[in-house]
């Protein structure tokens, strides 16, 4: 038994690349497709994210936080959110987080805190991942600071876009 001991080592990785080793893995995509709900916190938001909705994406939904006003996230209930989907028309965000597997935030301001909130609090409650996503493209260092503390409390997944091009590669990479 002793001599069957094999220490993982750096070489490890070499033996898991080889032809005997590839018979054991699996050979097809995954097999449940992921459910992705892409929320748009502010206006220049909802414009990159409009610029990508007619991609081939896989069953992500795009909405839109359409409020004027600040969010009080105590007093704002679920349903009490105002979203719209692309087409304009309205959602409810209990129907939205069903059976999804992440919530992606993309936000270019800090003015909109309360809705990332209630958003990243019904996730939590269903145990889905939220991600943030800060558009800083054309954005002063401290503007890009204050939607980055806006939004860590919120997300486990924080991630500063330097341009919009970024947006649908980050969506790629979540399998969105």
């Amino acid at each position: 038994m002793a001599d069957q001991y094999r220490p993982t080592m750096l070489s490890s990785c070499a033996l898991a690349a080889t032809a005997a080793e590839a018979r054991f893995r699996v050979q097809y995509p995954n097999s449940k497709a992921r459910v992705s709900r892409v929320f748009a916190l502010d206006q220049h938001a909802a414009e990159a994210m409009y610029a990508i909705t007619e991609a081939p994406w896989n069953g992500a939904h795009f909405l839109t936080v359409t409020t004027r006003g600040d969010v009080v996230p105590d007093e704002t209930g679920i349903d009490d959110l105002p979203l719209s989907t692309p087409d304009g028309s309205p959602a409810l965000l209990s129907e939205e987080l069903q059976g999804a597997n992440v919530v992606i935030l993309l936000s270019s301001q800090h003015s909109n805190a309360g809705a990332a909130e209630v958003i990243a609090r019904e996730a939590y409650h269903r145990n889905i991942m939220t991600v943030g996503l800060t558009l800083g493209q054309g954005a002063s260092d401290e503007r890009v600071n204050a939607v980055v503390n806006t939004l860590r409390p919120f997300t486990s997944v924080l991630v500063v876009a330097s341009d919009n091009d970024y947006v649908p590669a980050m969506l790629s990479a979540l399998r969105a």
